[in-house]
């Protein structure tokens, strides 16, 4: 029987690194109760943020003292959780460092309101009073541009003790499809394979049609079981993003979370338009395909299917990691080294074990080394994805060494073009550099998938979340069936050419990024904002790939947009993603001219 291995049988080399956080959980404890005691330092502030110069000083760099060391004890409780999901005693240190969380943003909260109720005039009096606050005139502009959407300092607080509860929806539902949620096993040729979160995908590229049609059917059938349960979950999920947007004073829940990064909604419309508007050469995509695979019609368990014959050529994890190392050269020897570095280093948790969490992240925090999380399948997809979240550590790395704690993160809407570029990159280099034949075709395709499965397929589901949303802030009921509903009429005019069958409806169950409200829109924007970067890397070399590296290091010293400008990319244009789809076209005829 093919089996997930227990955590412990993973070789430590292939494990990221966690004891370099903490040495031991009882240093958890001691850092935990550490905090605890810190936190009526912080409330003992309120009502003196704008006394004076000095004093507010001394507020913000005890509130970025406090958030450093929470930050550890958040991040090291997540990925011992994210090991083996079943653990509850990690499970337990979790939840206490989520309420701990609570609780120090409610002590904090009132400093935002404090800072709103001065005029630009009083708050420049400040700076000049006490110099050093100069260094945060990017975030006092920031906070002064919320002001219309921030209440006052009590209901700051309550806002912010509700945290814990109005993200439960997520909680419950990471519990359900991560933990609990058992799917079936297929036999084949006597051998009893077991479906996972982690390895569905894969086993959706066999080749033996019928075995993909029955892994398909009992997956999904496995999510039907659970349909009242996810779909409440995300009923409750949609209208806590909805209440919270009108309790800060905004009409819809995308402008909410839009605002926070100050992204206009137009650069949302531009991409569902830019996308819709060439449907048609997604349609093309599935066209070939069902042509390469030689069937009358294209199903849904045919989608994974590479163009390219045979399975996806095997890539060891030692040499994907090689070969990551050498795509990354054109941004630089330091760039490239510190990569290396990394992978020499156990930032990266590599393979799947029983009770994993699903999928991949880059985490870590402003004082710790990167990690990242993998469930590695020894195929090219997942050489793509440790490309991906590499981009995303070494975003955070250069950015931590270059920045002060206040701009040490960065938008999601920038993060995705660091995680992208390296995937671009990486396409170029092994098209430049691979001779068999077998292996390049194989790339091509995981290139061509990967613009299919981000540039449209994220815009697909950016416009399923955007209009549940707008069901429930119309007063409609979101129900398993009105979801339904909706994702496979998107489905349908997506997937014009292939046969979309009632399963599919309820792909949108196994989505966990819509607990992240306005969130996967970001993928599509980022790969054409990556696309037209990697280009112009290639092309112009070294000066675009210094502009590249300083737009990295820029954390969020300016607003996202500014800071692609930085590299060289306008995205309040549609230029960047009409610009990535002639890119995914081209890919399609030279595709097409080799089968």
């Amino acid at each position: 029987m093919s089996s997930v291995p227990e955590r412990e049988e993973i070789a430590e080399e292939y494990t990221w690194d966690l004891e370099s956080i903490y040495a031991s959980d009882d240093d958890w404890e001691d850092a935990y109760e550490s905090l605890t005691e810190r936190i009526p330092e912080l409330e003992a502030y309120e009502g003196q943020t704008t006394d004076d110069g000095e004093t507010l000083y001394e507020l913000l760099t005890l509130r970025e003292d406090v958030m450093r060391d929470l930050s550890q004890v958040a991040a090291y409780a997540r990925m011992r959780r994210d090991e083996d999901t079943r653990n509850q005693e990690y499970q337990a240190l979790t939840a206490r460092s989520q309420s701990l969380a609570s609780e120090t943003s409610s002590a904090a909260s009132f400093i935002e309101p404090e800072l709103q109720a001065l005029s630009e005039d009083e708050l420049d009096a400040l700076i000049e009073e006490e110099p050093a606050l100069e260094e945060y005139a990017h975030y006092f502009d920031d906070v002064l541009r919320m002001k219309p959407h921030t209440r006052s300092a009590e209901i700051e607080g309550l806002l912010a003790e509700l945290g814990e509860v109005t993200g439960a929806s997520g909680e419950i539902y990471n519990m359900l499809s991560n933990a609990d949620l058992e799917f079936p096993t297929v036999e084949r040729d006597g051998e009893a394979i077991e479906i996972t979160q982690a390895n569905f995908t894969k086993l959706q590229k066999r080749r033996d049609r019928e075995f993909r049609r029955e892994v398909y059917e009992a997956f999904y059938d496995t999510w039907d079981d659970v349909r009242n349960t996810v779909g409440s979950a995300y009923k409750n999920s949609v209208k806590a993003d909805v209440k919270l947007a009108r309790a800060r004073n905004y009409d819809t829940a995308r402008e909410a979370a839009m605002d926070g990064p100050n992204i206009p909604v137009e650069v949302y419309d531009n991409l569902v338009e830019t996308v819709h508007d060439n449907l048609d050469t997604l349609h093309r995509h599935s066209e070939l395909k069902r042509e390469a695979l030689g069937v009358e019609e294209l199903r849904m368990w045919d989608l994974y299917m590479p163009v390219a014959e045979g399975e996806s050529p095997d890539i060891a994890y030692d040499e994907a990691a090689e070969y990551v190392v050498e795509a990354v050269a054109p941004l630089g020897e330091e760039y490239q080294s510190r990569v290396a570095e990394g992978l020499d280093s156990r930032w990266v948790d590599v393979y799947e074990n029983a009770g994993k969490q699903a999928g991949a992240y880059s985490g870590g925090t402003y004082d710790t080394q990167p990690f990242i999380l993998m469930n590695y399948q020894d195929d090219i997809p997942s050489m793509y994805t440790l490309a991906h979240e590499l981009g995303h550590s070494l975003h955070s790395q250069l950015t931590s060494e270059h920045q002060p704690y206040v701009y040490s993160g960065y938008e999601i809407f920038v993060a995705e073009v660091a995680s992208t570029v390296n995937e671009a990159l990486l396409t170029h280099h092994l098209l430049d550099t691979v001779k068999d034949e077998r292996f390049r075709l194989h790339v091509l395709n995981e290139y061509l998938e990967r613009f299919r499965s981000t540039l449209y397929r994220q815009t697909m589901f950016a416009e399923f979340e955007h209009r549940a949303h707008e069901i429930d802030e119309d007063g409609g009921a979101l129900t398993p069936d009105a979801l339904e509903e909706l994702y496979g009429e998107l489905k349908s005019d997506f997937y014009e050419p292939v046969i979309v069958d009632d399963r599919i409806a309820r792909e949108w169950m196994r989505i966990p990024h819509f607990y992240r409200a306005y969130y996967v829109y970001q993928y599509a924007t980022g790969i054409s904002a990556a696309v037209a970067l990697a280009e112009r890397i290639l092309e112009a070399g070294e000066p675009a790939a210094a502009d590249y590296r300083e737009f990295l290091r820029s954390g969020s010293t300016e607003y996202p947009l500014e800071l692609l400008e930085i590299a060289g990319i306008d995205m309040r244009s549609p230029e960047p993603i009409a610009e990535a789809l002639s890119v995914y076209d081209e890919y399609l005829d030279e595709m097409g001219s080799l089968l």
